[in-house]
């Protein structure tokens, strides 16, 4: 844990606990991510779930406001909301929002079609391959060379599966989970293949907007929450909920 994370934990337990009648309110943001997020699930989906649940533990009035991709973000950052529920950590991003130790972590995979001739063994097999990404998604916190790989960005993974189906990309990179739910949701098993062995993995956490002279110790209180969580099993049942595993 950071220093400061560690020093605001500390004023965090010195704290009189805040009841529900005087809770300090926290604007929770994210957006469509299924499973992760989806503004038609209980709670949000499964992140938003785990997010919010710790957050009101630690006393916090949490309302949540699932909204489009990057706007969610930028709104984060300008303090129009102030947490938001599923960020990968980039430098850039780290100057204007403070981020939690992870909480769960993502395979982000490739996937391909079904009847696809393809086989990713290095990155020279990658080379005049279409492939879909989600804009700003930071799938890597290092710079990575797409020299001579067309990459194809879009507003979602589920635009990019389409965009598989009907052959208009030859891959498209996804966080393991997304991209099954996406597939499975249409029936479209049969139709793609979700290659086992990850490209990265990335850490999924929480990041409060520096707006608020409060943030250290909202994230500070976050991780106490999520910690008692794992050691009472309520956390592995709100996955359990959502047929998630971790």
């Amino acid at each position: 844990m950071k220093i400061n994370h560690a020093l605001a934990a500390l004023a965090f337990s010195l704290c009189v606990s805040i009841s529900p009648a005087n809770a300090d309110e926290l604007r929770l943001t994210a957006s469509d991510w299924r499973p992760y997020v989806d503004a038609n699930m209980q709670r949000g989906g499964f992140a938003v779930a785990l997010v919010s649940r710790a957050l009101e533990r630690a006393g916090y009035d949490v309302s949540i406001d699932i909204g489009p991709w990057p706007q969610t973000l930028e709104d984060t950052i300008t303090g129009k909301h102030d947490v938001f529920a599923t960020l990968w950590f980039t430098d850039e991003r780290a100057k204007s929002i403070v981020f939690s130790e992870p909480y769960i972590e993502n395979d982000i995979v490739l996937v391909r079609r079904s009847d696809s001739a393809i086989r990713i063994r290095e990155r020279k097999d990658l080379l005049g391959l279409r492939i879909g990404i989600v804009d700003d998604f930071a799938y890597s916190s290092e710079s990575v060379d797409t020299a001579d790989i067309e990459i194809v960005s879009s507003g979602s993974v589920k635009d990019n599966i389409a965009q598989l189906r009907d052959g208009e990309l030859d891959l498209v990179l996804a966080d393991r989970r997304v991209a099954l739910a996406e597939i499975n949701e249409r029936a479209l098993a049969k139709l793609f293949d979700v290659l086992p062995d990850p490209l990265i993995t990335r850490r999924l956490r929480i990041g409060v907007s520096k707006e608020r002279d409060d943030a250290d110790l909202i994230v500070a209180a976050f991780e106490d929450e999520i910690a008692k969580m794992r050691e009472d099993g309520s956390f592995n049942a709100i996955l359990a909920t959502f047929r998630v595993t971790y």
